[in-house]
């Protein structure tokens, strides 16, 4: 069934906007802000845009933060605390440290013009650079390109999406700072974009790390993690989405004292079933806490009306992931704020397999659950370009450059493409997107997050809701499962194994 005209336009672009020398001709209900003369944002009503003012100084955020130890304080006070607090530009960056949520923050005073996204570059940001006149930036690099009538680079076009590996590539992320146009590149995290002079700095890390114990980790993150979502629950009504993994068990361990006022659900689909893992022990988890769980099934494809708005919002939109979008199209609570597991990952080496190999484009190639991609040379050549950069650093702060590639690759260009593209149906909340909290497990050694038993995860899940690993974690499925799900009540099955 088509969509009428006005739901037609409350979903393209949605939660997107567009900064440039001028404000952008959108449909009459977008939002439009002046950072400065000659520099405008125009945004989609669904984003929130939040402008503080101190003097001559000025703040605008786009989206929202979370501060875990003032959960009481929303947007408009925290921009105005950070103001109050901070006497140059270079202050933000230990000014958000703290701090949660999905943003991307301007700072604006006479001399200076910069522009920040969070920790794990969940609300995307790219930017024109010199090889086109005018400064634009955006949530994505289409509308930059529809806005200037722009054509994608033919270089990646013919050695990148015209691989046949590329159509093959269920889940492919890009690399770098690719776009899909030579003018346009990705704004990663720990840097910020100089508007004026047009310019990428990176900020973080700035200093090498102290190693902490794993019991300090611990502590630290579940005080956070219980922080971020009393202050998300302050704002927002919330949804949480379970599987059977470590991840989602860790985040759901921080909701204990607002559980009942959450909507659980876990979707199937690909080739999920009822009875997989990930679905049975996530609804078995759920009512074992005396809450309610919902399934959301998700149709093997999109129809035609859906797509063309799915497809046109995000250049190279996932065709899977946009089916698993009209499934929450159709079921999901849009009003509100999804809370995942994602980006725990610092906390038990993601990439733990690779940490005594020498790092080339070719192993974050094959790290990187690109599928078939993985062979592709204009998707080794820009993991080479970010590696390039990134050693320096990581050897400067002890930071393992798997560690880096993990916040600022997989975490940006790959979670932050999903969040994107499912704007369309839902707000996203990542609790672990804290500078402060990345750099708590960065500070943990190898040997303890290396482990298959997540020693960190499991001592948050102890410390704030024990009950959430009454259930097996990642179990196999059939009879083994049930057997697994026997021996974890008597304590002989105490992690996710091989069975």
């Amino acid at each position: 069934m088509p969509f009428s005209e006005s739901e037609y336009t409350r979903l393209l672009y949605r939660r997107q906007f567009i900064l440039g020398p001028h404000f952008v001709e959108r449909n009459d209900t977008w939002k439009r802000y002046a950072v400065t003369d000659g520099l405008c944002i125009t945004a989609h009503p669904d984003l929130p845009v939040t402008v503080a003012e101190n003097g001559d100084r000025k703040l605008l955020l786009l989206g929202y933060m979370l501060d875990p130890y003032h959960p009481d304080l929303d947007d408009d006070a925290i921009l105005n605390g950070i103001l109050g607090e901070i006497t140059r530009p270079a202050d933000i960056f230990q000014r958000t440290a703290t701090l949660g949520g999905r943003w991307a923050l301007i700072y604006a005073d006479p001399d200076e013009i910069w522009l920040m996204n969070d920790p794990m570059g969940l609300r995307q940001v790219v930017h024109t650079n010199g090889a086109l006149p005018d400064l634009w930036c955006a949530s994505q690099p289409g509308t930059i390109a529809e806005e200037l009538g722009l054509d994608p680079d033919p270089e990646v076009m013919e050695r990148l999406v015209g691989a046949p590996e590329y159509r093959e590539a269920l889940e492919y992320w890009w690399p770098g700072d690719l776009s899909p146009y030579s003018g346009i590149k990705h704004l990663l995290p720990n840097r910020y974009l100089d508007l004026k002079r047009r310019s990428v700095h990176r900020f973080w890390p700035d200093q090498r790390l102290e190693r902490i114990r794993a019991e300090e980790c611990v502590e630290k993150c579940a005080t956070v993690l219980k922080g971020m979502i009393e202050s998300a629950s302050k704002r927002f009504d919330l949804a949480h989405t379970v599987t059977a993994g470590w991840d989602s068990r860790t985040a759901l361990s921080a909701c204990k004292a607002v559980s009942p006022e959450i909507f659980y659900f876990t979707m199937i689909y690909y080739n999920k079933t009822a009875k997989t893992p990930d679905i049975s022990v996530a609804r078995d988890l759920i009512a074992r806490l005396g809450l309610e769980h919902h399934l959301i099934l998700c149709p093997d494809s999109m129809d035609p009306e859906f797509a063309e708005i799915y497809r046109k919002n995000v250049w190279g939109a996932h065709e899977g992931w946009g089916a698993i979008a009209r499934g929450m199209y159709d079921h999901y609570p849009q009003e509100r704020v999804c809370i995942k597991g994602n980006g725990s990952g610092m906390l038990k080496c993601r990439y733990r397999q690779g940490w005594d190999q020498a790092c080339t484009g070719e192993l974050l190639a094959d790290l990187a659950d690109i599928g078939p991609m993985n062979s592709n040379r204009m998707t080794i050549e820009h993991f080479e370009r970010w590696i390039s950069e990134a050693q320096e650093v990581s050897a400067r702060s002890g930071i393992h450059i798997l560690d880096l590639f993990y916040q600022e690759q997989r975490m940006a260009r790959r979670q932050g493409m999903s969040q994107l593209e499912w704007d369309i149906v839902q707000e996203v909340l990542v609790p672990w997107n804290s500078r402060e909290l990345i750099a708590a497990g960065f500070s943990v050694e190898g040997r303890c997050r290396g482990s298959r038993h997540p020693l960190i995860q499991h001592g948050i899940i102890r410390a704030l809701w024990p009950e959430v690993i009454s259930v097996p974690v990642n179990p196999p499925p059939g009879i083994k499962g049930v057997a697994a799900a026997l021996l974890w009540q008597v304590g002989l099955w105490p992690f996710d194994r091989a069975f």
